[in-house]
């Protein structure tokens, strides 16, 4: 095996299998993890799916865009997600037919995001001039919220854990000089945890807060989906790209385990298997690129995602009065995202870009485990080419997030009798700093 074949392979060993060693979880619009190209960060992913960041990297926006992809090219991207969502003073009671009493527990939790590290990989390998095939990996889904055992707000929820991995083997076509299509299948791996109290003493015992039972629910699932697109170039210079990511349907299936409960009644409440349905939702998207002179050039992108379909959060155990349900009402959302990038020299690209990013959730219907909102992005970036067959890309972008608030009413009636009334304020910003190598042969 030669030099340059060694290189090769283990460029491409490295950017297929890194998102293994990482979990991908953050805090993103509704639970997306938009963090899968350094290079489309640096423009706010502004022209991504037009493949305006000059790399493989856009292939998980628009498959299509391997087309543009000369020779044999390996990228690998790791972003620092830096989040804070900073919980103060909330207020919990029982329901009114109860007493309306206050429920004990930690009022301040603090900070309850965590931060990680997001890496995606990318393959391109071409046949010919026309043909080209790749695979890449990502963890496009991803979350984790935990607010510690005593908070609150528990009987509502404590831990929401989601971690998806994704691998997606593509191929695309130049049918004319105008014109690529591709296309891709996603195959996914999803991993789920829930964990929250239950007021056993309200419910078994007659006396609300003497005695709680946490639940820990885990599933996981095997699911597949495809990936589509086609990039237009009517002129030298200018490109339009349409992206298409259906959805992946998941069976999460598992166990639900409980502590808390005294060694007389720990027989009522045995361990026993447990699933719930996961829709991640289909994306679509537009962007435009185009070269105003050989040095800059501006960007747009659009996308859609179908948020609608989280209508509820459902889990069915074995025994089906321990079912638990709570109800989400999502809404469709758009990304909206205007970039620039500018060539300094030959060598070195400077980017910069602007981006609105919907929320998903009105306030009537948002809960401590998703505390969904709005989101305004301001990026910047640089590219340099280091040698013939390394360019490194780096990003930094800060993610304003107005403050949210949830407030809960229980009745004692519905899906979620029984959790009692929740008042919550949250102040969030997250901050990413990403790094990218690409490897060209």
């Amino acid at each position: 095996m030669t030099l340059k074949t060694r290189l090769m392979t283990a460029a491409a060993a490295i950017a297929v299998t890194a998102p293994i060693a990482t979990a991908s979880t953050a805090f993103a619009a509704g639970f997306a993890l938009k963090e899968q190209s350094v290079s489309g960060q640096g423009t706010a992913y502004a022209g991504v799916t037009a493949g305006g960041n000059g790399d493989a990297s856009s292939m998980f926006y628009n498959p299509a865009t391997m087309g543009l992809v000369t020779g044999i090219e390996a990228v690998q991207t790791a972003t620092g997600v830096i989040v804070k969502s900073k919980v103060d003073s909330a207020s919990a009671t029982r329901a009114q037919r109860l007493g309306g009493t206050a429920i004990s527990g930690n009022a301040s939790p603090g900070d309850i995001a965590q931060d990680a590290i997001v890496p995606a990989g990318y393959f391109v390998y071409s046949i010919d001039d026309d043909l080209k095939v790749g695979l890449s990996a990502n963890g496009p889904w991803g979350l984790v919220t935990d607010y510690g055992d005593s908070w609150i707000g528990r009987y509502h929820g404590i831990r929401s854990d989601l971690r998806t991995y994704n691998f997606v083997p593509t191929v695309s076509y130049r049918i004319n000089p105008m014109i690529i299509i591709g296309g891709g299948v996603q195959i996914q791996y999803a991993k789920a945890k829930l964990s929250q109290s239950s007021d056993f003493g309200a419910s078994r015992l007659g006396r609300p807060g003497a005695l709680d039972v946490k639940s820990d629910v885990t599933g996981d699932d095997w699911g597949w989906g495809v990936s589509l697109g086609a990039l237009i170039e009517p002129v030298k210079g200018t490109r339009i790209g349409i992206g298409y990511r259906s959805a992946v349907k998941h069976s999460l299936t598992g166990n639900i385990s409980f502590t808390g409960l005294p060694a007389s009644l720990a027989g009522a409440l045995p361990s026993q298997a447990a699933n719930a349905d996961l829709i991640t939702p289909e994306i679509a998207s537009i962007g435009l690129y185009h070269e105003v002179n050989d040095r800059w050039a501006v960007m747009a992108d659009v996308q859609w995602t179908n948020w609608s379909r989280f209508k509820e959060l459902r889990v069915n155990i074995a025994n089906p009065a321990l079912n638990s349900l709570t109800e989400e009402h999502w809404k469709d959302t758009w990304y909206y995202a205007l970039g620039t990038s500018y060539k300094v020299t030959d060598k070195l690209t400077l980017r910069g870009g602007i981006a609105f990013d919907k929320g998903a959730v009105d306030v009537e219907y948002r809960t401590p485990r998703i505390p969904e909102q709005n989101r305004y992005w301001l990026s910047v970036g640089a590219g340099y080419q280091v040698t013939d067959s390394l360019r490194v890309d780096a990003a930094y972008s800060h993610v304003f997030v107005p403050k949210a608030s949830v407030n809960l009413t229980d009745d004692l009636t519905g899906a979620e009798a029984g959790r009692g009334n929740l008042t919550a304020e949250y102040k969030s910003s997250i901050d990413l700093i990403g790094l990218q190598a690409k490897f060209t042969f």
